[in-house]
């Protein structure tokens, strides 16, 4: 099975709106079976402020969605 790289599946994670912070898109990624090596690419400073960014403004956006 090939996966999605690691950082665009991370985005794709942060913006479905299931995920409040980053560090629940890395644990969900280590379910999906990406390895720790893998999600260990995520822990950059930009990358991280990215999937905080993203995390935070799909859940917004789901939560305005459903009322």
């Amino acid at each position: 099975m090939t996966l999605t790289p690691v950082v665009q599946r991370a985005f794709e994670l942060a913006d479905s709106g299931r995920f409040r912070i980053p560090s629940e898109v890395r644990r969900a990624l280590v379910r999906e079976g990406y390895t720790q090596s893998d999600v260990f690419g995520l822990e950059g400073k930009a990358t991280w402020s990215q999937l905080r960014d993203r995390c935070g403004n799909a859940v917004e956006q789901r939560a305005a969605t459903a009322t």
